[in-house]
């Protein structure tokens, strides 16, 4: 079965998907085992014997399982136009606060349908249900320092498009970021001594190279850094889900990365999928 080597589909990804489409091809996966006969139940007793306590739960378990199934909530371009139309308010200060309230509450209490999901930075200046002006079950959000990519995140990425029905995946960075900040000034040998003995490092490992990859000159190296930074996770994204990659390039995701502007509140997208 053919393989994708991983620095090959992040050279793809950076260079422009659009061309690189009609090179790439996907091998389909083995068929699956048919199941085995199950075997004759012995006759019940008079009198049987009670369920197990967990039995209850599990079978509860297994009748809330199709709520997590389904089609895709909405078409990759609506999700978008959702996205920026909902920025667009909240920029001009005309947020609609849309699902918020009550009977939205009870609506997705018993199953979620989120049109897009969000990685964004940790920052508490960076909500991403503020600043698309979107409600309860709306936006599937995972949220990190440096909005970085690790095997859990991508994890909860996967879980979002294909089992709750997300049909854009963004990866948002912000103006001024803290952590690409630390990460250049490590970089640089003027590290913060307080960080020693922490996991901290962790972090600027994954935000390294797009630290590295700034052009010498640039006017702004850190916020250049910034939107590098939210272009190699969408790249990392891509080049690390081969269900997110079939997605993407029969056209039902689009994965995208964006920078977000603390000074007036816009979004602007940097590169897509």
């Amino acid at each position: 079965m053919p393989q994708f080597h991983r620095r090959r589909l992040l050279a793809v990804f950076g260079a422009g998907l659009a061309a690189a489409v009609p090179a790439i091809a996907f091998a389909e996966g083995g068929a699956e085992e048919e199941a085995q006969a199950a075997k004759p139940r012995p006759k019940p007793k008079a009198k049987p014997a009670p369920k197990p306590a967990a039995a209850p739960a599990a079978e509860a378990h297994a009748e809330a399982a199709p709520a997590h199934a389904g089609p895709p909530s909405v078409a990759p371009e609506e999700a978008m136009s959702r996205l920026m139309s909902g920025n667009a308010r909240y920029v001009e200060g005309y947020s609609a606060h849309p699902h918020g309230d009550a009977p939205r509450r009870v609506e997705v209490a018993s199953g979620q349908r989120p049109f897009a999901t969000i990685l964004t930075c940790a920052d508490s200046r960076v909500p991403p249900e503020l600043i698309f002006d979107q409600g309860l079950g709306d936006l599937f959000v995972i949220r990190v320092a440096g909005n970085v990519v690790d095997d859990a995140v991508l994890a909860s990425i996967e879980y979002s498009v294909i089992h709750l029905g997300s049909t854009l995946v963004m990866a948002l960075g912000h103006e001024r970021c803290g952590a690409v900040k630390a990460t250049a000034e490590a970089l640089a040998g003027k590290g913060s001594p307080e960080d020693a003995d922490t996991r901290i490092g962790a972090l600027a490992a994954l935000i390294t190279p797009a630290v590295r990859a700034v052009p010498t000159g640039s006017a702004d190296p850190l916020d250049a850094a910034v939107s590098l930074n939210a272009s190699h996770a969408a790249a990392e994204i891509f080049a690390g889900s081969r269900p997110l990659r079939t997605r993407v390039l029969s056209g039902q995701l689009k994965i995208v990365s964006a920078r977000y502007d603390l000074d007036d509140g816009r979004v602007t997208p940097t590169r897509q999928a």
